[in-house]
Protein backbone atom coordinates (compact mmCIF):
# COMPACT_ATOMS: atom_id res chain seq x y z
CA UNK A 1 0.00 0.00 0.00
CA UNK A 2 1.34 3.43 -0.66
CA UNK A 3 1.71 5.65 2.09
CA UNK A 4 0.87 8.50 -0.07
CA UNK A 5 -2.37 7.40 -1.19
CA UNK A 6 -3.87 5.48 1.94
CA UNK A 7 -6.62 2.73 0.88
CA UNK A 8 -5.35 2.60 -2.72
CA UNK A 9 -4.59 -1.13 -3.41
CA UNK A 10 -1.85 -2.27 -5.81
CA UNK A 11 -0.20 0.88 -6.29
CA UNK A 12 3.44 1.15 -7.37
CA UNK A 13 5.95 2.86 -4.60
CA UNK A 14 8.83 4.53 -5.96
CA UNK A 15 11.92 4.12 -3.94
CA UNK A 16 12.03 8.03 -3.29
CA UNK A 17 9.02 7.91 -1.56
CA UNK A 18 9.91 4.24 0.12
CA UNK A 19 12.91 6.17 1.60
CA UNK A 20 11.16 9.12 2.40
CA UNK A 21 8.33 7.21 4.69
CA UNK A 22 11.14 5.37 6.44
CA UNK A 23 13.00 8.48 7.45
CA UNK A 24 9.14 10.03 8.85
CA UNK A 25 8.30 7.08 10.70
CA UNK A 26 8.92 6.57 14.40
CA UNK A 27 12.13 4.95 15.22
CA UNK A 28 10.59 2.50 17.89
CA UNK A 29 7.90 1.10 16.18
CA UNK A 30 7.66 -1.00 18.83
CA UNK A 31 7.54 0.30 22.62
CA UNK A 32 6.80 -1.68 25.61
CA UNK A 33 5.86 -4.77 23.06
CA UNK A 34 2.88 -2.70 22.07
CA UNK A 35 3.10 -1.36 18.33
CA UNK A 36 2.02 2.04 17.70
CA UNK A 37 -0.39 3.14 15.54
CA UNK A 38 0.01 2.97 11.42
CA UNK A 39 0.78 7.05 10.32
CA UNK A 40 -1.22 8.24 7.20
CA UNK A 41 0.68 11.11 4.85
CA UNK A 42 -0.69 13.31 3.11
CA UNK A 43 0.61 13.49 -0.37
CA UNK A 44 1.41 17.30 -1.18
CA UNK A 45 2.57 19.06 -4.89
CA UNK A 46 6.06 20.59 -5.00
CA UNK A 47 5.89 23.98 -4.00
CA UNK A 48 7.04 25.91 -7.18
CA UNK A 49 3.96 23.46 -9.00
CA UNK A 50 1.95 27.17 -9.56
CA UNK A 51 5.24 28.49 -11.15
CA UNK A 52 5.19 26.31 -13.48
CA UNK A 53 1.52 26.17 -14.63
CA UNK A 54 2.11 29.92 -15.09
CA UNK A 55 5.54 29.55 -16.51
CA UNK A 56 3.90 28.91 -20.31
CA UNK A 57 1.40 31.16 -22.28
CA UNK A 58 -2.09 28.88 -22.67
CA UNK A 59 -1.72 26.73 -25.89
CA UNK A 60 -3.42 28.04 -28.90
CA UNK A 61 -2.74 26.89 -32.55
CA UNK A 62 -0.42 29.56 -34.38
CA UNK A 63 -0.94 31.06 -37.52
CA UNK A 64 0.65 34.01 -39.35
CA UNK A 65 -2.48 34.97 -41.45
CA UNK A 66 -6.28 34.85 -41.25
CA UNK A 67 -7.48 31.33 -41.38
CA UNK A 68 -10.74 30.96 -43.76
CA UNK A 69 -13.49 28.67 -44.06
CA UNK A 70 -13.29 27.56 -47.63
CA UNK A 71 -17.16 27.16 -47.85
CA UNK A 72 -17.61 30.29 -45.90
CA UNK A 73 -15.69 32.91 -46.62
CA UNK A 74 -16.00 36.80 -47.10
CA UNK A 75 -16.00 38.06 -50.43
CA UNK A 76 -13.04 39.47 -52.01
CA UNK A 77 -13.15 43.45 -52.66
CA UNK A 78 -13.13 44.23 -56.12
CA UNK A 79 -10.05 46.42 -56.86
CA UNK A 80 -10.92 50.42 -57.66
CA UNK A 81 -7.92 50.60 -60.81
CA UNK A 82 -6.12 53.41 -59.30
CA UNK A 83 -2.37 53.67 -58.70
CA UNK A 84 -0.59 56.11 -56.17
CA UNK A 85 1.55 58.93 -57.50
CA UNK A 86 4.20 58.16 -55.50
CA UNK A 87 7.89 58.01 -56.86
CA UNK A 88 10.20 55.52 -56.73
CA UNK A 89 12.75 55.93 -54.53
CA UNK A 90 16.69 54.27 -55.65
CA UNK A 91 18.14 54.49 -52.64
CA UNK A 92 17.99 51.38 -50.47
CA UNK A 93 17.98 53.21 -46.89
CA UNK A 94 14.66 55.52 -48.11
CA UNK A 95 11.11 54.33 -48.68
CA UNK A 96 9.05 55.31 -50.96
CA UNK A 97 4.86 55.72 -50.29
CA UNK A 98 5.33 57.78 -47.45
CA UNK A 99 2.42 59.16 -45.40
CA UNK A 100 1.12 61.19 -48.24
CA UNK A 101 0.65 58.06 -49.94
CA UNK A 102 -3.22 58.10 -51.70
CA UNK A 103 -3.20 54.50 -51.51
CA UNK A 104 -2.11 54.96 -47.37
CA UNK A 105 -4.59 57.43 -46.92
CA UNK A 106 -7.31 55.27 -47.66
CA UNK A 107 -6.08 52.08 -45.79
CA UNK A 108 -5.16 49.97 -48.48
CA UNK A 109 -1.70 48.31 -48.91
CA UNK A 110 0.29 48.81 -52.23
CA UNK A 111 0.52 45.78 -54.51
CA UNK A 112 2.59 45.35 -57.79
CA UNK A 113 5.80 44.33 -58.56
CA UNK A 114 7.24 44.03 -61.77
CA UNK A 115 9.52 40.90 -60.72
CA UNK A 116 6.69 38.53 -59.62
CA UNK A 117 5.21 36.22 -62.13
CA UNK A 118 1.97 38.03 -62.41
CA UNK A 119 3.48 41.38 -63.05
CA UNK A 120 1.50 43.70 -64.25
CA UNK A 121 -1.43 41.00 -64.92
CA UNK A 122 -2.54 41.49 -61.16
CA UNK A 123 -5.43 42.93 -61.12
CA UNK A 124 -5.20 44.84 -57.69
CA UNK A 125 -1.59 46.59 -59.30
CA UNK A 126 -2.21 50.36 -57.23
CA UNK A 127 1.58 50.92 -57.01
CA UNK A 128 4.74 51.44 -58.99
CA UNK A 129 7.77 51.88 -56.78
CA UNK A 130 8.18 48.03 -56.20
CA UNK A 131 9.65 46.78 -53.98
CA UNK A 132 11.03 49.47 -52.05
CA UNK A 133 7.98 50.58 -51.05
CA UNK A 134 6.88 51.57 -47.68
CA UNK A 135 3.62 50.64 -47.55
CA UNK A 136 3.86 47.27 -47.62
CA UNK A 137 4.40 46.19 -44.36
CA UNK A 138 1.42 43.57 -43.99
CA UNK A 139 2.20 41.71 -47.02
CA UNK A 140 5.67 41.25 -46.04
CA UNK A 141 5.14 40.45 -42.32
CA UNK A 142 7.19 43.25 -40.92
CA UNK A 143 6.56 43.24 -37.91
CA UNK A 144 7.95 44.18 -34.44
CA UNK A 145 9.81 41.64 -32.63
CA UNK A 146 7.28 40.55 -29.72
CA UNK A 147 6.90 38.00 -26.97
CA UNK A 148 4.69 36.56 -24.29
CA UNK A 149 5.06 38.04 -20.64
CA UNK A 150 3.09 38.09 -17.41
CA UNK A 151 1.71 41.83 -16.97
CA UNK A 152 1.07 42.69 -13.13
CA UNK A 153 -1.98 42.22 -12.36
CA UNK A 154 -3.69 41.74 -15.99
CA UNK A 155 -2.61 38.00 -16.57
CA UNK A 156 -0.42 37.51 -19.81
CA UNK A 157 0.76 39.92 -21.71
CA UNK A 158 2.73 41.38 -25.24
CA UNK A 159 5.64 43.10 -25.04
CA UNK A 160 7.70 44.88 -27.70
CA UNK A 161 11.08 43.18 -27.45
CA UNK A 162 13.19 46.31 -29.11
CA UNK A 163 10.57 48.63 -28.40
CA UNK A 164 8.51 50.40 -31.49
CA UNK A 165 8.38 53.79 -32.84
CA UNK A 166 5.23 55.90 -33.56
CA UNK A 167 3.71 55.09 -36.52
CA UNK A 168 4.99 51.62 -36.63
CA UNK A 169 3.20 48.45 -37.50
CA UNK A 170 3.42 46.37 -34.43
CA UNK A 171 1.29 43.09 -35.04
CA UNK A 172 -1.54 41.77 -37.48
CA UNK A 173 -4.83 40.48 -35.25
CA UNK A 174 -5.12 36.73 -36.79
CA UNK A 175 -7.75 34.12 -36.42
CA UNK A 176 -10.25 32.06 -37.97
CA UNK A 177 -12.67 34.47 -39.86
CA UNK A 178 -16.20 33.23 -39.17
CA UNK A 179 -19.62 34.96 -40.07
CA UNK A 180 -22.02 36.24 -37.88
CA UNK A 181 -24.07 32.72 -37.00
CA UNK A 182 -21.19 31.02 -35.96
CA UNK A 183 -19.92 33.86 -34.10
CA UNK A 184 -23.10 33.67 -31.72
CA UNK A 185 -23.32 29.67 -31.74
CA UNK A 186 -19.63 30.04 -30.37
CA UNK A 187 -20.19 32.94 -27.87
CA UNK A 188 -23.58 30.89 -26.80
CA UNK A 189 -21.45 27.49 -26.16
CA UNK A 190 -18.60 29.18 -24.27
CA UNK A 191 -20.71 31.05 -21.84
CA UNK A 192 -22.50 27.83 -21.49
CA UNK A 193 -19.50 25.84 -20.76
CA UNK A 194 -17.18 28.19 -19.37
CA UNK A 195 -19.15 30.43 -17.05
CA UNK A 196 -16.44 31.83 -14.90
CA UNK A 197 -14.11 32.28 -17.64
CA UNK A 198 -15.56 35.99 -19.23
CA UNK A 199 -12.19 36.28 -21.52
CA UNK A 200 -12.93 37.64 -25.04
CA UNK A 201 -11.17 37.32 -28.63
CA UNK A 202 -13.57 38.20 -31.13
CA UNK A 203 -12.96 40.84 -33.23
CA UNK A 204 -14.91 42.57 -35.51
CA UNK A 205 -13.53 42.46 -39.41
CA UNK A 206 -16.36 43.73 -41.63
CA UNK A 207 -19.68 43.61 -42.09
CA UNK A 208 -20.72 40.41 -40.93
CA UNK A 209 -17.77 38.99 -40.40
CA UNK A 210 -15.55 38.52 -37.71
CA UNK A 211 -11.97 37.24 -36.42
CA UNK A 212 -12.06 34.20 -33.42
CA UNK A 213 -8.43 34.19 -32.23
CA UNK A 214 -9.86 32.02 -28.80
CA UNK A 215 -8.05 28.65 -30.71
CA UNK A 216 -6.38 30.09 -33.72
CA UNK A 217 -4.37 32.99 -33.40
CA UNK A 218 -0.67 34.79 -33.77
CA UNK A 219 0.67 36.64 -30.57
CA UNK A 220 -1.38 39.30 -30.89
CA UNK A 221 -4.12 37.80 -28.70
CA UNK A 222 -1.87 38.36 -25.75
CA UNK A 223 -2.19 42.24 -25.77
CA UNK A 224 -4.33 44.22 -23.18
CA UNK A 225 -6.42 46.53 -22.94
CA UNK A 226 -5.94 50.04 -22.14
CA UNK A 227 -8.13 52.82 -21.77
CA UNK A 228 -5.17 55.32 -22.66
CA UNK A 229 -3.35 52.76 -25.14
CA UNK A 230 -0.26 53.04 -27.08
CA UNK A 231 -1.71 51.28 -29.89
CA UNK A 232 -4.88 51.38 -32.37
CA UNK A 233 -6.19 48.93 -34.51
CA UNK A 234 -6.51 49.74 -37.95
CA UNK A 235 -8.71 47.73 -40.68
CA UNK A 236 -6.38 47.46 -43.53
CA UNK A 237 -7.29 46.36 -47.60
CA UNK A 238 -4.21 44.14 -48.84
CA UNK A 239 -5.26 43.01 -52.19
CA UNK A 240 -8.85 43.10 -51.63
CA UNK A 241 -8.82 41.15 -48.50
CA UNK A 242 -9.39 43.20 -45.24
CA UNK A 243 -6.98 42.16 -42.51
CA UNK A 244 -6.64 44.33 -39.22
CA UNK A 245 -3.46 45.93 -38.33
CA UNK A 246 -2.26 46.84 -35.08
CA UNK A 247 0.00 50.32 -35.15
CA UNK A 248 2.12 52.23 -32.73
CA UNK A 249 0.40 55.60 -31.84
CA UNK A 250 3.12 56.31 -28.98
CA UNK A 251 6.62 55.59 -28.50
CA UNK A 252 6.93 52.01 -26.84
CA UNK A 253 10.79 51.46 -24.71
CA UNK A 254 11.97 48.14 -24.83
CA UNK A 255 10.26 45.68 -23.08
CA UNK A 256 7.31 48.01 -22.50
CA UNK A 257 3.87 45.87 -22.32
CA UNK A 258 1.37 46.94 -25.84
CA UNK A 259 -2.25 47.73 -25.21
CA UNK A 260 -5.25 49.02 -27.29
CA UNK A 261 -8.84 50.26 -26.44
CA UNK A 262 -11.10 46.57 -26.82
CA UNK A 263 -14.33 48.84 -26.91
CA UNK A 264 -16.50 45.94 -25.98
CA UNK A 265 -19.65 45.75 -28.17
CA UNK A 266 -21.77 44.42 -24.96
CA UNK A 267 -24.59 45.45 -22.54
CA UNK A 268 -22.61 43.88 -19.84
CA UNK A 269 -20.01 46.30 -19.09
CA UNK A 270 -19.85 45.52 -15.77
CA UNK A 271 -18.81 41.96 -16.47
CA UNK A 272 -15.35 43.22 -18.07
CA UNK A 273 -13.73 45.54 -15.08
CA UNK A 274 -10.73 47.75 -16.44
CA UNK A 275 -8.11 48.18 -14.20
CA UNK A 276 -5.50 49.80 -16.30
CA UNK A 277 -4.69 52.75 -13.80
CA UNK A 278 -5.22 55.22 -16.53
CA UNK A 279 -5.68 58.85 -15.72
CA UNK A 280 -8.67 58.55 -18.16
CA UNK A 281 -9.91 55.01 -17.27
CA UNK A 282 -13.73 54.40 -17.69
CA UNK A 283 -13.61 51.45 -15.27
CA UNK A 284 -15.02 49.03 -18.00
CA UNK A 285 -13.91 47.30 -20.95
CA UNK A 286 -17.06 48.30 -22.96
CA UNK A 287 -16.54 50.55 -25.83
CA UNK A 288 -18.17 54.20 -27.16
CA UNK A 289 -17.68 57.05 -25.61
CA UNK A 290 -21.64 57.99 -27.13
CA UNK A 291 -22.64 54.80 -25.10
CA UNK A 292 -21.54 55.31 -21.80
CA UNK A 293 -23.00 59.53 -22.01
CA UNK A 294 -26.11 58.08 -23.09
CA UNK A 295 -26.21 55.59 -20.04
CA UNK A 296 -24.46 58.11 -18.08
CA UNK A 297 -27.79 60.48 -19.20
CA UNK A 298 -30.45 57.82 -17.89
CA UNK A 299 -29.07 57.11 -14.59
CA UNK A 300 -29.77 59.98 -11.57
CA UNK A 301 -26.24 61.70 -9.66
CA UNK A 302 -26.70 59.37 -6.88
CA UNK A 303 -26.99 55.92 -9.05
CA UNK A 304 -23.62 57.49 -10.52
CA UNK A 305 -22.27 58.28 -7.06
CA UNK A 306 -23.22 54.64 -5.79
CA UNK A 307 -21.04 52.97 -8.84
CA UNK A 308 -18.55 55.14 -8.52
CA UNK A 309 -18.26 53.98 -4.99
CA UNK A 310 -18.77 49.93 -5.43
CA UNK A 311 -15.94 50.50 -8.50
CA UNK A 312 -13.34 52.09 -5.66
CA UNK A 313 -14.17 49.17 -3.21
CA UNK A 314 -13.99 46.39 -5.75
CA UNK A 315 -10.48 48.09 -6.74
CA UNK A 316 -9.28 48.17 -2.94
CA UNK A 317 -10.37 44.69 -2.51
CA UNK A 318 -8.59 43.78 -5.76
CA UNK A 319 -5.30 45.44 -4.74
CA UNK A 320 -5.71 43.73 -1.45
CA UNK A 321 -6.37 40.54 -2.55
CA UNK A 322 -3.32 40.59 -5.08
CA UNK A 323 -0.73 41.97 -2.33
CA UNK A 324 -1.97 38.95 -0.23
CA UNK A 325 -1.09 36.54 -3.17
CA UNK A 326 2.15 38.00 -3.47
CA UNK A 327 2.54 37.51 -0.01
CA UNK A 328 1.61 33.86 -0.11
CA UNK A 329 3.80 33.10 -2.92
CA UNK A 330 6.81 34.68 -1.29
CA UNK A 331 5.87 32.46 1.82
CA UNK A 332 5.65 29.71 -0.54
CA UNK A 333 8.86 30.30 -2.25
CA UNK A 334 11.46 31.66 0.07
CA UNK A 335 14.74 30.10 1.34
CA UNK A 336 13.74 30.51 4.96
CA UNK A 337 10.58 29.64 7.36
CA UNK A 338 8.30 32.55 7.22
CA UNK A 339 8.23 34.75 10.52
CA UNK A 340 12.02 33.60 11.49
CA UNK A 341 14.15 36.25 12.94
CA UNK A 342 17.47 36.89 10.56
CA UNK A 343 19.62 36.09 13.42
CA UNK A 344 17.61 32.85 13.99
CA UNK A 345 16.43 32.12 10.74
CA UNK A 346 15.81 28.18 9.56
CA UNK A 347 16.08 27.35 6.03
CA UNK A 348 12.94 25.09 4.45
CA UNK A 349 15.28 23.18 3.18
CA UNK A 350 16.96 21.92 6.01
CA UNK A 351 13.74 20.46 7.44
CA UNK A 352 12.89 20.70 11.02
CA UNK A 353 15.57 20.76 13.69
CA UNK A 354 16.01 17.40 15.53
CA UNK A 355 14.90 19.17 18.53
CA UNK A 356 11.15 19.15 16.69
CA UNK A 357 11.60 16.11 15.34
CA UNK A 358 9.49 13.46 17.84
CA UNK A 359 6.66 16.42 17.86
CA UNK A 360 6.73 16.47 13.88
CA UNK A 361 6.10 12.69 14.28
CA UNK A 362 3.65 12.41 16.71
CA UNK A 363 1.29 15.26 15.03
CA UNK A 364 1.92 14.21 11.78
CA UNK A 365 3.22 17.39 10.58
CA UNK A 366 4.54 16.60 6.88
CA UNK A 367 4.81 20.91 5.31
CA UNK A 368 7.30 22.63 7.22
CA UNK A 369 6.50 25.74 4.95
CA UNK A 370 3.37 25.92 6.52
CA UNK A 371 4.83 27.53 9.97
CA UNK A 372 3.76 31.43 9.19
CA UNK A 373 5.46 32.93 12.35
CA UNK A 374 8.49 30.77 12.66
CA UNK A 375 9.43 27.10 13.61
CA UNK A 376 9.47 27.18 17.27
CA UNK A 377 6.00 26.13 17.69
CA UNK A 378 6.37 23.86 20.66
CA UNK A 379 6.32 27.52 22.83
CA UNK A 380 4.08 28.69 20.89
CA UNK A 381 1.60 25.50 21.90
CA UNK A 382 2.91 26.72 25.39
CA UNK A 383 1.72 29.90 25.13
CA UNK A 384 -1.82 29.10 23.59
CA UNK A 385 -2.80 26.23 26.41
CA UNK A 386 -1.83 28.66 29.31
CA UNK A 387 -4.06 31.66 28.05
CA UNK A 388 -6.99 28.53 27.48
CA UNK A 389 -6.21 27.83 30.86
CA UNK A 390 -5.91 31.27 32.73
CA UNK A 391 -9.70 31.54 30.96
CA UNK A 392 -11.25 28.60 33.33
CA UNK A 393 -12.74 27.07 30.55
CA UNK A 394 -12.69 23.13 30.82
CA UNK A 395 -13.11 22.63 27.11
CA UNK A 396 -9.45 23.52 26.56
CA UNK A 397 -9.87 22.38 22.57
CA UNK A 398 -12.63 24.48 21.66
CA UNK A 399 -11.23 27.75 23.83
CA UNK A 400 -7.75 27.33 22.12
CA UNK A 401 -9.46 27.93 19.30
CA UNK A 402 -11.07 30.36 19.54
CA UNK A 403 -8.46 32.84 21.33
CA UNK A 404 -6.15 31.69 18.47
CA UNK A 405 -8.54 33.30 16.13
CA UNK A 406 -8.99 36.08 18.48
CA UNK A 407 -5.14 36.79 18.42
CA UNK A 408 -5.40 36.91 14.50
CA UNK A 409 -1.86 35.04 15.08
CA UNK A 410 -2.39 31.25 13.74
CA UNK A 411 -0.80 28.75 11.60
CA UNK A 412 -0.61 25.07 11.03
CA UNK A 413 1.38 23.66 12.51
CA UNK A 414 0.37 25.49 15.99
CA UNK A 415 -3.69 24.18 15.81
CA UNK A 416 -1.73 20.69 15.23
CA UNK A 417 0.45 21.06 17.93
Amino acid sequence: ENPFFPGVVGSLVTLEEEKLAEYLRDDDDNVDGKRRKKHHYHYCLPCDFKDEVHSKPPAYTHVNVNRYDPKNRPKRHPPNDECCKCVPVTEDCVKSCDEACLNRLSYTECVGDENLKSGSKNPYWNCNCGPNCGNRGMSKRQFAKCRPMREHGKGWGLIAVNGVKRGDLVQEYAGEIIDDKEKEERLKAWSRDHPNDPNFYVMHLEPGWYIDAREVANMARFINHSCDPNCRLIPTNVSGHIRVAIVCIKDVPPGGFLSYDYQFDTKDGDKFICRCGAANCRGTMKGGKNGEEDDAQKKTKKQLLAEAKARIKRDKQFLLDLQASEKERLNLTGPFVPGEDKEKAEAVAAGPNECYRQEVQENRTFLWRNARIGGDYSSRSRYWTDLARKSGKTKLKVKLATVCQQKGKIDVISMIS
